[in-house]
């Protein structure tokens, strides 16, 4: 049963999305003029001495229930606290808080429960989470570190904190502690690096100007601190990746930073001088807080109170633990369920990754508006500044001849004036649109080679046709090509030319292997189990024993991938005619391409050729067709890709993204130079694994996001809710199944895909 857990105010559920997932808890507003309803608890948000918390605390007396205390967890988001409502991980105390040491906390009850059952898995879990999340740099805030920061050889870094934050009273420190600190850091070191905090307008030592506050300044100058000393005090203020500034420094100055214990994960010397959840334990430097008479008292408290659990020696890996696993709860902003912190790391890791690739200035161009949604899903990181110039109804409607006045003035404004802003880049749907675009640049700014990403639809996308307007799960964007288009290299050719597996990655693509085979996954996931196909083709195998069985499958004759791939063979209708040829005694089936099934694209094939197919797999689902054939003839459907996957042999006449590796068997004329150019870049040492093709294409390649999630998904969660959403997904509403037919009908009119 969920917690029901009754908070005073909205701003707690408001700010923090996915709390009431990660706590698995039901939070409900009761305010004073409410009828007074019991609750498990009340739950207040971090233990400030504010109106909030005191609010809490009236509304526990009133309803008679335990006070408990919510706050971020240690990998909380991408960017600083203040900004997102999507945290992944908080904590949950029903004693007190983590950070204020001056009471009980349900922390430090874990601590010793842990010590007291530690196993070897506890202990290779917690090595392997610290491992992975020190190599990926990982911590409670995540940016795309935009500044890099080089520090001085064996440089000591002092950790400012948000001046008034609760976690400085309960470390039993003040700004004294501060100012002294750095005093000390001053007189043993000679140059000092102070961390601003990322989420602070006015710290303790840093003020609202980036600069080391009066206060402090003049606290060094009493204690004997020269001007020429103060200038070896260097500020760092901007967004960094705070592991990769830990790993610069050799020692760490804190009072009660959660960054000191990160420095402890990376093996720094750590000098504390405020009384926190990870002092007192033996792992820091404690000289500062034990000078302090008053905080000597409460570290005196602290230690006692621990040695009365029954805690003695404490190692890192059993504070991790205690603190990321046994102390946090975690969500997955891309699913919106309670999840494990491996989970939430692999999603921070994802979604910087991709921050990191399409961060800055990034303008969407020419876009349909039932585009624009899923675009911001896709690529509306916090540290990309993401504008759109949206296609016109009149342009959707009528098309781009009609309506090329107003696209020539609407170039021409937009254009010309970015001529000035050299980073900029541009972010457009299909390879037609890029080659537009970069034309229109060259013009409007006289530049050869602008920055064009080229986005387009991904190899596992959805239940139903891209053509009838159903948003995308997976996406690719590619700042180098596209992955059909090779007539040049593309960032995928790029990956697959030079991939290589980990043990680990190499059993990822394993199982993601087998997920696809039993789950019967393709890229639109339409189609039906068609009986008749199987009873026409038991007939025909009685009568042609020795006959294999092809698979010839049909594409959208004027799409980009078939325009676009090398091949000489640009129609279904010379497909048809060239596999027959090829193979007269052969069983030949035949699969028009749903698109052009349902009257949305162009390609359909007359019927005279048609009988050179045994059989027409109508409306049939590509995996059945797969699993009954011996090999698939295509120009450069991805169904091919789909047939590696299930061992069957696979002949293309043009180049899709997965030929030229020596996994498929590649016709290539003595006089198509084009196709002959693509095989000569495709030129690997070491011939490439199936299990590698499927890491470059479905994991490095892509991206993938679920409806109402936040950020990207992997490729297994998006296959579970395919999966799921075939299984169990109710009837749509008649509402929704009315604009989809109405979407349907438009795009048969048109034939054209917005």
């Amino acid at each position: 049963m969920p917690l029901d857990a009754a908070i005073a105010r909205k701003g707690m559920k408001k700010n923090n999305a996915l709390l009431p997932a990660a706590l698995n808890a039901n939070l409900r507003v009761c305010r004073f003029y409410h009828k007074a309803k019991p609750a498990d608890v009340v739950l207040i948000w971090g233990r400030k001495s504010n109106r909030k918390t005191k609010r809490g605390m009236r509304l526990a007396k009133r309803l008679q229930a335990p006070l408990w205390t919510a706050e971020d967890g240690f990998l909380r988001s991408l960017d600083s606290g203040v900004k997102s409502r999507y945290g992944a991980s908080f904590v949950l105390d029903d004693l007190g808080i983590y950070f204020d040491v001056t009471s009980p906390s349900r922390l430090e009850q874990l601590i010793a429960d842990r010590v007291a059952c530690w196993s070897d898995d506890d202990a290779c879990r917690a090595k392997s989470l610290i491992n992975k999340m020190i190599h990926h740099q990982l911590s409670k805030y995540n940016p795309s570190t935009p500044h890099a920061q080089t520090l001085p050889p064996h440089s000591t870094l002092v950790i400012d904190q948000v001046a008034g934050d609760a976690s400085i009273q309960g470390a039993g420190a003040d700004s004294t502690a501060f100012y002294r600190m750095l005093l000390l850091a001053l007189q043993a070191h000679q140059q000092i690096h102070i961390k601003a905090h990322p989420a602070a307008k006015v710290g303790f030592l840093v003020d609202e100007y980036g600069q080391l506050n009066k206060d402090a300044v003049n606290y060094l100058l009493t204690q004997g601190i020269s001007q020429e000393r103060l200038a070896n005090i260097h500020i760092i203020k901007h967004a960094i990746n705070p592991i990769a500034l830990l790993h610069q420094a050799k020692s760490v100055y804190t009072v009660s930073s959660h960054l000191g214990f990160e420095a402890l994960m990376m093996g720094k010397a750590v000098h504390a001088f405020g009384v926190s959840w990870y002092s007192a334990y033996g792992l820091t430097c404690d000289d500062g807080i034990c000078a302090d008479d008053q905080m000597a008292k409460l570290y005196r408290l602290v230690k006692a109170r621990r040695a009365a659990l029954g805690v003695g020696a404490v190692n890192l890996e059993q504070l991790f633990f205690a603190s990321y696993i046994d102390y946090s709860h975690y969500a997955d902003p891309a699913t919106g369920k309670a999840c494990q912190i491996e989970t939430v790391i692999d999603y921070l890791i994802r979604n910087r990754d991709w921050q990191s690739y399409l961060a800055g200035d990034l303008l969407a161009y020419d876009f349909s508006r039932w585009k624009v949604g899923f675009v911001k899903g896709y690529a509306g990181f916090p540290e990309v500044n993401l504008t759109f110039k949206i296609k016109s109804r009149l342009q959707t409607l009528l098309g781009d001849d009609i309506m090329s006045w107003q696209i020539t003035r609407d170039d021409k404004r937009i254009l010309k004036p970015l001529s000035n802003k050299p980073h900029q880049r541009y972010l457009v749907w299909g390879l037609a649109a890029k080659r537009s675009l970069a034309n229109k640049i060259h013009i409007y700014q006289n530049q050869t080679n602008p920055a064009i990403i080229c986005m387009e639809d991904g190899f596992i996308r959805s239940n139903g046709l891209g053509a009838t307007l159903l948003e995308p799960l997976s996406v690719v964007m590619d700042d180098v090509g596209v992955y059909y288009d090779a007539t040049t290299p593309s960032r995928l050719e790029q990956i697959l030319q030079s991939i290589t597996l980990d043990d680990e990655q190499a059993e990822r693509a394993r199982l993601l292997h087998q997920s696809l085979l039993d789950r019967q996954v393709s890229k639109y996931n339409v189609g039906k189990v068609n009986d008749a196909l199987s009873d026409s083709l038991s007939q025909l195998i009685v009568q042609k024993p020795s006959a294999k069985v092809r698979l010839a499958v049909g594409q959208v004759e004027d799409d980009a991938s078939v325009q676009n791939c090398t091949s000489i063979i640009k129609t279904n209708t010379d497909l048809l005619k060239r596999v027959r040829a090829d193979h007269p005694d052969d069983i030949i089936i035949y699969k028009p391409h749903p698109d052009i099934e349902a009257g949305l694209r162009v390609g359909k094939v007359d019927d005279a050729t048609l009988s050179l197919a045994d059989i027409i797999a109508h409306d049939t689902a590509m995996p059945q067709c797969l699993s009954v054939c011996d090999v698939v003839h295509t120009i450069s459907s991805q169904a091919g890709f789909e047939a590696l996957l299930r061992g069957v042999a696979v002949v293309c006449y043009g180049m899709p993204f997965y030929a030229g590796f020596g996994l498929t068997t590649d016709v290539v004329e003595s006089d198509n130079l084009p196709k002959q150019a693509a095989i000569a870049r495709r030129t690997r040492q070491v011939p490439l694994s199936l299990e590698a093709l499927i890491h470059g294409t479905l994991i490095d390649y892509p991206m993938y996001r679920l409806p109402h999630g936040y950020g990207l998904a992997s490729v297994e969660q998006v296959i579970d809710y395919l999966y799921n959403q075939q299984q169990d997904a109710p009837k749509p509403p008649l509402k929704k199944r009315i604009i989809q037919a109405a979407k349907t009908n438009f795009m048969r009119l048109r034939k054209f895909t917005i």
